[in-house]
């Protein structure tokens, strides 16, 4: 499996898997991305700004992340406390193709991007979820990412959706 920056030819893929997440959420009673976001639109501007990769088995999107390493307004919310006060990167919209699941791939996907962050000088990575997606939750702590409060969305369709932050030290 190799995990390589998006290109325009993935996104119909990866808007093919953002749908089913979104619609495995819902079957789970997960009030996430179920207000439309993220769209088509969305992952277009990310990968135009080069910060969506996708994951490909033989070729075939498998799973999509975005990965960021400017800092997230919405983390200055956060009502708790974080690891580190260095510069970090963060990861969002993470999402596995549902035939995919139990392969590992989501771990591969935080390990990608621990390690282009660590590369691109970060203390840390930063991630969030709703606090009902227990699967990402399980995850993130199986992935080390320590819980660490409370944040609160600050923009896009979904301002003012709480959800819990995570932060794993880099080595």
């Amino acid at each position: 499996m190799d995990i390589v920056v998006a290109q325009p030819g993935h996104v119909d893929a990866v808007v093919a898997i953002t749908e089913q997440a979104r619609a495995n959420m819902a079957a789970m009673g997960i009030n996430q991305w179920q207000c439309g976001y993220p769209d088509r639109s969305t992952w277009e501007a990310d990968v135009a700004a080069g910060g969506a990769y996708v994951a490909l088995d033989e070729g075939r999107v498998v799973a999509v992340f975005c990965y960021a390493d400017e800092p997230e307004a919405a983390y200055e919310t956060l009502e708790g406390e974080w690891l580190t006060d260095g510069p970090y990167a963060t990861v969002h919209r993470c999402a596995v193709d549902p035939v995919c699941r139990g392969r590992g791939i989501i771990g591969k996907l935080f390990a990608f991007a621990c390690e282009k962050a660590a590369a691109d000088g970060m203390v840390s990575v930063r991630i969030d979820t709703h606090a009902d997606n227990a699967p990402m939750r399980r995850a993130v702590e199986k992935f080390g990412f320590i819980p660490c409060g409370g944040i609160t969305l600050t923009e896009g369709p979904e301002a003012g959706a709480p959800r819990i932050a995570f932060e794993k030290v880099l080595e």
